[in-house]
């Protein structure tokens, strides 16, 4: 019998699959439940732009042909709505891909990557795959420890990976701190900014691209699957100097981002009613989960994303599963090593306060 494993190449066969959050039709399937919510992915509970709806379906006449493989009117738009150089930008099926590209064109297994602990696990996943060394820089009160992160860097290091805000902590350095970080990095020295939840810190948003002329080894990547509310379409971008974009996109699949996720992105960008309204909700969701956990002393992570990091003091497995049976989804965090911990996006209103029943009853507070 031939061992496949062993024809893997890199670090592959030691990864176990990404585990996503359990979608809500499997949920009622296996527990026979008519009514479930999940608040475990982070995603936008509050729907599609309009706009960009609108888009979606007039675009359908056209989906017997191929996408764009250049995305050029999108990078139009974003050029005109953020002024970033069209030849700077690269999509991706989102952000997701675009870490996935980025892995794949600089590290091996000669080199070693620097990433915070508690970071989004597919960056510890990529480089084990491309057999690189990982140094795991320990967080300072559940923020990134940049000071810590600088003294890591050696010779070998190839790459810095950074969430800001973080995922699972929600917690986010400044603009300014990162500037100031970035500027002190080696420049054959990368520095990827993973920008997933950046809109949801409304006016503490983080520009980082203005950095980009002046820091020619920051790579920023962000998406529309989040504040934007297109998760489902798959689509993001990642913002680099040319001669990064234009590696990354003799590596990138000629289609790989289709033409619905393009036409929404663009009209979503056009939409800054609905961005608006997403990131007000979402503040008095934010809001409204430290209230709860004040109020019944729970212990938490302060964030300034769309989730928040709850620790139960306990085992939150037990607590999932019971939650589970209520017909409502949440994220366990053991597999980053927080045992007690729930992550649990916000939703509306009535999914939050769906929540708050349900884990006030499994507590029996």
């Amino acid at each position: 019998m031939v061992n496949y494993s062993a024809l893997a190449n890199g670090g592959l066969a030691q990864l176990r699959p990404y585990q996503a959050g359990k979608p809500i039709s499997e949920v009622k399937r296996e527990l026979g439940l008519d009514k479930v919510i999940k608040l475990a992915s982070n995603e936008n509970p509050y729907g599609i732009s309009p706009k960009a709806k609108e888009a979606c379906f007039k675009a359908l006449n056209d989906c017997h042909a191929y996408p764009d493989s250049n995305g050029y009117y999108l990078k139009q738009k974003l050029h005109e709505k953020f002024g970033f150089k069209p030849e700077c930008i690269t999509f991706g099926d989102g952000s997701n891909e675009l870490i996935n590209l980025i892995f794949q064109t600089f590290i091996n297994d000669k080199v070693n990557v620097i990433i915070p602990k508690l970071s989004f696990i597919v960056y510890n996943m990529e480089a084990t795959v491309a057999n690189a060394t990982i140094k795991t820089v320990e967080l300072k009160n559940w923020c990134v420890d940049l000071e810590a992160i600088l003294e890591a860097i050696d010779d070998k290091t190839r790459m810095i990976v950074l969430t800001n805000p973080g995922n699972p902590t929600g917690t986010a350095v400044s603009e300014k701190e990162l500037y100031e970080f970035v500027k002190k990095v080696p420049e054959d020295v990368l520095v990827v900014v993973d920008e997933a939840y950046n809109e949801f810190q409304g006016e503490n948003f983080v520009h980082s691209t203005k950095f980009l002329e002046e820091c020619p080894n920051l790579i920023v990547c962000r998406t529309f699957s989040k504040a934007y509310g297109l998760a489902g379409l798959r689509i993001g971008y990642m913002l680099s100097n040319e001669e990064i974009a234009s590696l990354i996109n003799r590596l990138r699949a000629p289609f790989n981002v289709n033409a619905l996720a393009q036409v929404a992105a663009i009209a979503t960008l056009d939409d800054d009613e609905y961005l608006n309204f997403v990131v007000k909700e979402n503040a008095r969701q934010r809001q409204r989960f430290e209230e709860y956990c004040q109020k019944r002393n729970l212990k938490y992570i302060p964030s300034v994303t769309n989730f928040m990091s709850i620790d139960l003091e306990r085992e939150a497995k037990p607590i999932f599963e019971a939650l589970l049976k209520k017909g409502v989804i949440v994220r366990p965090m053991a597999g980053y090593g927080l045992n007690t911990i729930l992550r649990v996006s916000f939703g509306s209103d009535e999914e939050n306060t769906a929540f708050f029943k349900a884990l006030d009853e499994v507590l029996e507070i």
